[in-house]
């Protein structure tokens, strides 16, 4: 088991767990930011990183992937450390600060933090199950590291924008790439649907679509093309149907949850003194539930956060444009 220190933990990287590590990390603290997913962005990543976003302050008209990048991009040069693939799951109090358990790729793992900023959004995305007929020794349901599977025939089953992405990448690695979905069109931002069809016209990767996927077997998958069985050699299946939002992992967590919101009062703070919440979980928010709602209540989350690990921090951070990064 390891134990990692910081500051401040922020749980989540959505929108608001994004702004929270910027926030924090810009008072000069030290910022582990947890997700469970193996990309940063919440909703905007999982469920819609092809459709444009009209509300976010100053980004008219934008792809949601362009305002995670965004995000992500002003967090360069601050003391943030990632951790994704890591669910958040138990809160306990430890010597006079918080210490966050969590399940990380090397097994369980406690970060120790005296504030922890909660940011679930509607909860932790994890992948939908993958459902189909037979045995297969590799099926995965989340985005693979493109590396890790170099020379592997590899079939991408699904119409997610996920799906098109990992063909490309995938296929750029050096896998062999099958991509598959039941509908002949696949989502992803006209540059990725462009690089799609100018991989499949170049003979980098082979589109089976649409196709049902009936079985798999060792080695293999089953399915039916244009009416015809047809059997895909297919050493790792990637099943991409989607994410599906779960709070479980932190409902169990003292902070009198009213369903899938937490009461907060003034800055975010909760029941839990050194604990804040921000975003769509944030009982004040009620269903306002917009981006930029998030940014602004992770913004006064993260700055109260700030003047609880250090006192001599004020709340407020001053102007901007009166402070420099590096």
């Amino acid at each position: 088991m390891t134990d990692l220190h910081a500051d401040v933990v922020v749980i989540g990287a959505g929108p608001a767990g994004l702004h929270a590590a910027f926030y924090a990390a810009w008072r000069g603290l030290q910022v582990r930011l947890l997700d469970a997913r193996g990309e940063p962005g919440g909703q905007l990543s999982a469920l819609y990183p092809d459709k444009r976003v009209y509300d976010v302050p100053g980004l008219p008209a934008t792809p949601a992937a362009e305002v995670v990048a965004g995000l992500v991009r002003q967090l360069d040069g601050l003391p943030v450390a990632w951790h994704l693939h890591t669910l958040a799951q138990g809160l306990s109090r430890v010597d006079g600060s918080w210490q966050v358990q969590a399940q990380t790729p090397a097994g369980l793992g406690t970060f120790t933090a005296k504030a922890v900023v909660l940011a679930p959004g509607m909860g932790a995305l994890l992948p939908r199950e993958a459902r189909v007929p037979g045995e297969h020794p590799d099926v995965r349901t989340d985005l693979p590291d493109p590396a890790t599977l170099r020379g592997r025939r590899v079939l991408v089953v699904g119409g997610v924008p996920q799906t098109t992405r990992a063909a490309l990448e995938l296929s750029e690695a050096g896998a062999l790439v099958t991509l598959t979905h039941r509908r002949a069109g696949f989502r992803g931002r006209p540059a990725e649907l462009e690089a799609l069809g100018a991989a499949q016209a170049g003979g980098r990767l082979r589109i089976l679509a649409p196709a049902t996927l009936n079985a798999l077997s060792p080695g293999a998958a089953h399915l039916t093309v244009n009416g015809e069985a047809q059997t895909v050699p297919a050493d790792t299946v990637l099943v991409l149907n989607g994410y599906l939002p779960d709070l479980s992992p932190t409902l169990g967590w003292p902070l009198d949850w009213q369903g899938e919101y937490v009461p907060d009062g003034p800055g975010g703070t909760t029941a839990l003194a050194g604990v804040f919440v921000a975003g769509d979980a944030a009982q004040s928010g009620g269903d306002f539930k917009l981006i930029s709602v998030g940014l602004a209540q992770a913004a006064v989350a993260a700055n109260h956060a700030a003047h609880h690990v250090r006192p001599e921090l004020k709340v407020r951070p001053g102007h901007s444009s009166e402070k420099r990064l590096g």
